[in-house]
């Protein structure tokens, strides 16, 4: 059951293999399809408007978001990662508590987070409207993951702001299908300093494991030092980058997600060509979009170390979801910059595990209070 929170939440970061859980050997029921993302993203849209209305009413519009959020999230049931566009202090919300101070806000419920607005009322003007944009959906059996824009309406001022997101969806075992991934984030808007085809969809037997995870974690961290250090050596760090990515991600044989942190014009990379234009520059391939430093590159700083720091890693057999951040550090000023990620591993048909799911974000930042979601500038770095 979806509770209100009784005691003080823990924020000390976990990680969670369900190596022996059943979200491991599979979910109850029929395969997850595009339908039921569909279903539960109207009624998740439906869910917002309705607590704001309620709100508005003066009505009971916390106990409406604890049910809402009982069955629309799979908290109780799986594990659940669930990074919140405006949480800063608390980045991660492992348990429904933690939940519900976010959606209701921190004065609503017990040993609320003090940085808790309470999303689902908009901070009190409340929302009139919340449309999905699915960029992707990515059917994987008993899990889909859907990446894209949600573009919310304030019921106070009109004004709509827009949201970038990543939803995992799983089926439950009374047969619902529910959220147990949720990472959205604020768009990136530059500082003023500043064809894939569809593959066969059955990999290798083997499932996905937590130390596959890391493997390909220390690998991408690795990859992206090396390509830093070939850079200042002036070596070919195209094909370096080029090299690396044909082994770390899954374009040519899985569609990807993929939503780098410092894209605002091009938000999604669901190409490999794009990708590169993201790591190497827009200068350093054909037809790279111009607003394309080189991630990889640092815009020519280069970086000398990046370091994972799992939340929590989600075991999902034939798939493996991890969520956190990683820290890079800059090679030239020595400074380090936090990065947000959700990221997913598939299995491919030659064995190896690649990322298909990629989103990055900035750590959210409060600036101005009637600043909307769209327009709040960041300037950290980020992959």
């Amino acid at each position: 059951m979806f509770g209100l929170c009784k005691s003080t939440p823990k924020s000390q970061a976990t990680e969670v293999v369900g190596a022996a859980r059943a979200d491991v050997v599979g979910a109850a029921g029929a395969d997850v399809t595009r339908e039921d993302v569909i279903a539960v993203q109207n009624a998740w849209a439906g869910a917002i408007k309705n607590i704001s209305k309620i709100y508005k009413e003066n009505g009971d519009y916390v106990q409406a978001a604890a049910t809402a959020a009982g069955e629309l999230y799979a908290y109780g049931k799986y594990d659940v990662l669930f990074k919140p566009t405006k949480a800063a202090q608390h980045q991660f919300r492992p348990k429904a508590e933690e939940a519900m101070s976010y959606f209701v806000g921190c004065k609503a419920v017990d040993n609320g987070y003090a940085e808790d607005g309470g999303f689902a009322i908009n901070g009190g003007k409340g929302w009139s409207d919340c449309v999905y944009d699915n960029h992707q959906i990515d059917l994987n059996g008993h899990v889909a993951i859907a990446m894209g824009n949600y573009y919310f309406t304030c019921a106070t001022t009109g004004e709509k702001s827009k949201v970038e997101y990543t939803f995992g969806y799983q089926r439950c075992d009374d047969g619902k299908v529910r959220i147990f991934l949720h990472h959205s984030s604020v768009p990136f808007t530059a500082s003023s300093k500043a064809a894939n085809p569809k593959a066969n969809m059955a990999a290798s037997t083997a499932a996905v494991t937590r130390e596959d995870v890391i493997a390909v974690q220390n690998a991408w961290a690795g990859a992206i030092k090396n390509i830093s250090k070939i850079y200042k050596e002036n070596g070919d760090y195209v094909q370096a980058a080029a090299t690396a990515a044909g082994e770390l991600y899954a374009y040519g044989k899985y569609d990807v997600l993929f939503k780098p942190t410092k894209a605002a014009q091009h938000q999604f990379r669901p190409k490999a060509e794009e990708a590169m234009s993201y790591f190497v520059g827009c200068k350093a391939v054909d037809n790279g979009y111009a607003e394309d430093g080189g991630f990889a590159i640092n815009g020519g700083k280069g970086w000398s170390d990046c370091v994972y720091d799992n939340h929590q890693v989600a075991v999902k057999s034939s798939i493996a979801i991890a969520m956190g951040n990683y820290y890079f550090t800059c090679a030239t000023t020595g400074e380090k910059s936090k990065v947000e990620y959700t990221f997913g591993y598939k299995r491919c048909e030659d064995g190896k595990v690649r990322i298909f799911l990629h989103h990055s974000s900035v750590p959210y930042m409060a600036v101005q209070a009637k600043a909307p979601a769209a327009e709040l500038d960041v300037t950290l770095i980020g992959a």
